[in-house]
């Protein structure tokens, strides 16, 4: 009993905070409730059947999945990153480190606020560079035009990435063993031969974390979302964070806004178990 004791506190913390609010989600989202009379309508599944034919909500799921394909850049540039400060010397690597994951530490609020100055039509830093350097037919209204916002929110939103990934990724390469590098190079491989059968492999389980928690992090996207454009213009940026806080708190209805949570959770419990089970299978 003894290393089950150990985990015992963190365990409870985990329950309480997490596991226990979740349960009372799934139960909630069978009720209808405005959250303020003390009056419960069981309605069992109802409320997931009026979701299914929410077309709002699939297009919100639908801007979820558009956020998750432009996730793949912060992977990208945060391996490209790694790679490059792997290569630095100690003290400059550290000061590189340092400034490349300063995004990631601030607060949202904070990021989005910045940058919907940088994106304001009028006086925004990106409309005024581009009309310094005689770009005025890209200047835009970018977080004003719904075929552009989600784009710009997710531009925003990887900015604060990259550095997170970056991090992961490079103590993953830090724990590859050198002499690796120097068979490959004895064998008279090239650098992207090294890169594609020495590092990837190598790194193979620090992607999987890094992939896994950015994907989540998409999924359940809502502060920058809600504080840049609370899910406009003409719900071109709504997802399904900012969709469950309407229906919840500003539509007050507990038990749909429920719902969706729970419909979100699946997503993200799905997608994870079939992404584990198909590196499992690809690792052996």
């Amino acid at each position: 009993m003894t290393p089950y004791l150990f985990i015992l506190p963190a365990a409870a913390i985990y329950g309480v905070f997490l596991l226990a609010p979740l349960g009372q989600t799934a139960v909630m989202s069978l009720w209808k409730w405005d959250g303020l009379s003390p009056a419960y309508e069981w309605v069992g599944i109802d409320n997931y059947i009026q979701m299914l034919a929410d077309g709002s909500v699939w297009s919100a799921a639908w801007n979820n999945l558009k956020w998750v394909i432009l996730a793949v850049f912060p992977i990208v540039i945060g391996l490209a990153l790694a790679i490059v400060l792997q290569q630095a010397r100690p003290r400059g690597r550290t000061v590189y480190r340092a400034i490349y994951f300063l995004p990631y530490v601030l607060p949202t609020v904070v990021v989005a606020l910045a940058w919907g100055w940088i994106y304001h039509p009028s006086f925004g830093t990106l409309n005024a560079g581009l009309g310094a350097v005689g770009l005025d037919a890209l200047t835009q209204n970018w977080t004003g035009d719904p075929n552009l916002a989600l784009f710009a929110l997710a531009t925003a939103a990887n900015w604060t990435g990259y550095g997170f990934c970056m991090t992961l990724f490079l103590s993953g390469l830090n724990a590859v063993d050198p002499s690796l590098y120097d068979a490959a190079k004895v064998d008279g491989t090239s650098a992207w031969q090294r890169f594609r059968y020495v590092t990837m492999p190598a790194i193979a389980n620090t992607t999987n974390i890094v992939v896994l928690v950015v994907f989540i992090n998409t999924v359940r996207v809502f502060d920058i979302v809600f504080v840049m454009t609370a899910g406009g213009p003409a719900g071109s940026t709504e997802v399904l964070g900012t969709k469950i806080y309407r229906e919840t708190f500003q539509n007050l209805d507990i038990g749909y806004g429920s719902a969706i949570a729970m419909f979100m959770v699946l997503i993200i419990l799905i997608t994870t178990v079939v992404y584990l089970r198909s590196r499992e299978r690809d690792a052996v």
